[in-house]
């Protein structure tokens, strides 16, 4: 019985000064994680919408508000306004689409005209080599600096002029329909703002 007692203690005391040591680690670097967690997120907002000199978050209610009149919009997880000398120019969406491969996290910038300044893709699973062509930005760029008059549409070849049509990464058409839904989303969201009178144009 000693000889099964004593191993057992030792592997308890062990794991109970790696358990701790774990916990006393996580409490010093959390806020450190954090903080950068923060900064990281704050710059890719500055990357979608370079003009804006800070952000201020919408509330949520005001987001549940919109989504119960636009059920479309339910894939926005949040809402900044893009603010410079003390006036909103435009908004910043974060918008979780789903992917081939899983979840997609997409950053859209839009100004006070429904322009798309820019579009920065997150976290992901899509396939390497395949699905993560349509993060590159030979492809987000076809997003970047367009004000949709209708809405967008993925096509294999490109066979106008259309803004609105974004022609698709071979390969990878539902990883390229997941991001283009997902800025299509936070488009639907810009204007029901516009409806509520929250963007001066």
């Amino acid at each position: 019985m000693r000889d099964i007692i004593k191993p057992s203690v030792i592997l308890f005391i062990i794991c109970l000064i790696v358990t701790a040591a774990l916990a006393f680690t996580f409490n010093i670097t959390k806020d450190t994680i954090a903080a950068r967690a923060s900064l990281d997120a704050e710059n890719a907002r500055k990357e979608v919408l370079v003009d804006a000199e800070s952000f201020r978050q919408l509330e949520d209610a005001q987001i549940e508000s919109i989504v119960k009149n636009n059920p479309k919009t339910q894939i926005v997880k949040e809402v900044f306004e893009g603010i410079k000398a003390e006036k909103i120019i435009g908004y910043v969406f974060s918008v979780t689409n789903k992917g081939y491969g899983g979840e997609i996290d997409v950053i859209v910038g839009i100004d006070t005209t429904g322009k798309v300044i820019g579009v920065k893709v997150g976290d992901h699973s899509e396939t390497p080599g395949l699905g993560t062509k349509a993060t590159d930005q030979s492809f987000l760029s076809q997003l970047a600096g367009i004000t949709p008059k209708e809405a967008l549409k993925v096509v294999k070849v490109k066979g106008s002029d259309k803004d609105e049509d974004i022609t698709a990464v071979s390969g990878a058409t539902t990883s390229s329909k997941a991001i283009v839904g997902a800025t299509q989303a936070a488009l639907d969201f810009y204007r029901e703002l516009v409806k509520e009178g929250g963007v001066s144009q």
